[in-house]
């Protein structure tokens, strides 16, 4: 009404409504402790003791409103981290036991060590892409290893065939010849699409300032993924390999063809013809066979999911790079030698280092 002056509503918590307060936090710059400030009252609320899980509570003077700091979310699976038999059942799943295994020995229950190794998975992937990168090296070799998620190609049937996810899951390995160092990988088809990624992946990870020596099998999508992401810094060359005929159905299940010779192909740049080699990343895909229960061949430990693949893949590698000592070393890790870290990690200081 004209000639009238509308009073202020008063705040929220005092027009007999049930509220929760918006949190504030904030650090004071003396003391260095976490304080908060009510949002309808606009005031500092002192201290009111300790809830029963530790957090600090807090009451605001004006209204009278108690609270608790914000709960930091835990879910189950990270509690299994920091717990004896949480640790034990990765470090058997790194070392080539299964799932099933693990929940034997552990008691846990295999859905929630698979949950564990979703969780392991997605930090250990976060490690490596952040510590992992601009590194320098001078040799470095790529293949590709095949695994399969949920069912082999072959037995794919009705609308099965559409789903990406299911059937032929090829990891893409890169390797620097002489730390032992896995520089990236890239879980994915045998396309050229995938191979571009990978090797953008691997241009991230390797110093753009220092030109290295890459060599590959004889795959044709190599030659446009290396030209297109890591042209002018690599000296790149193919070992192209030639098999005898196929051997009968029965030998071909349980023995790989013979390999009837292989030649050293420079493709571009200046490639040294006597480095021309992919035996170390070779000897690495015989690792993850060893100690991925997931890849290893005629048995019924494959991946069912490919999430689970992919986070596998990846607590093997940053456990391979940051955890394992070589022989071939003197006892080093590959992180050690390529000086990304002083020391080698349990893997549960790895972990923590990665939350």
């Amino acid at each position: 009404m004209a000639g009238t002056t509308s009073e202020a509503q008063p705040p929220a918590c005092t027009r007999g409504r049930v509220c929760e307060p918006t949190v504030i936090l904030a650090q004071l710059p003396v003391k260095g402790k976490a304080t908060m400030t009510c949002h309808y009252c606009r005031v500092d609320c002192q201290r009111f003791g300790k809830h029963r899980n530790g957090l600090q509570r807090f009451r605001c003077n004006s209204c009278g409103k108690t609270f608790t700091e914000p709960h930091q979310q835990i879910t189950r699976a990270e509690e299994f981290l920091r717990e004896e038999n949480g640790l034990l059942a990765l470090r058997m799943i790194c070392e080539g036991s299964s799932v099933r295994s693990a929940s034997r020995i552990t008691g846990l229950h295999h859905r929630t060590i698979l949950q564990v190794i979703a969780v392991a998975g997605e930090r250990c992937e976060n490690l490596m892409a952040k510590h992992i990168r601009n590194v320098p090296v001078s040799d470095v070799q790529c293949d590709e290893i095949w695994g399969f998620v949920y069912k082999k190609r072959g037995n794919r049937h009705g609308g099965e065939e559409n789903f990406a996810y299911i059937g032929d899951a090829w990891t893409w390995v890169a390797i620097e010849r002489h730390t032992k160092l896995v520089l990236t990988y890239e879980l994915g088809k045998r396309t050229v699409t995938c191979a571009s990624q990978f090797m953008r992946k691997l241009a991230e990870a390797t110093n753009p300032a220092q030109r290295f020596q890459l060599t590959t099998d004889g795959l044709a999508a190599y030659n446009y993924a290396v030209g297109n992401e890591l042209e002018g810094r690599v000296d790149y060359a193919q070992l192209i390999k030639i098999y005898d005929q196929a051997p009968p159905e029965e030998a071909r299940r349980y023995s790989p063809a013979h390999l009837a010779e292989a030649i050293p192909t420079p493709v571009y740049g200046d490639p040294d013809e006597k480095r021309i080699c992919t035996s170390h990343v070779e000897r690495q895909n015989l690792t993850m066979r060893m100690c991925m229960r997931r890849l290893t061949r005629l048995t019924n430990g494959f991946s069912k999911e490919w999430d689970g693949l992919k986070a596998a893949l990846a607590l093997h590698f940053a456990y391979y790079n940051f955890c394992r000592p070589h022989q071939t070393l003197k006892g080093a890790t590959p992180a050690m030698a390529a000086g990304i870290a002083v020391r080698a990690y349990s893997l549960g200081e790895l972990l923590a280092e990665a939350a």
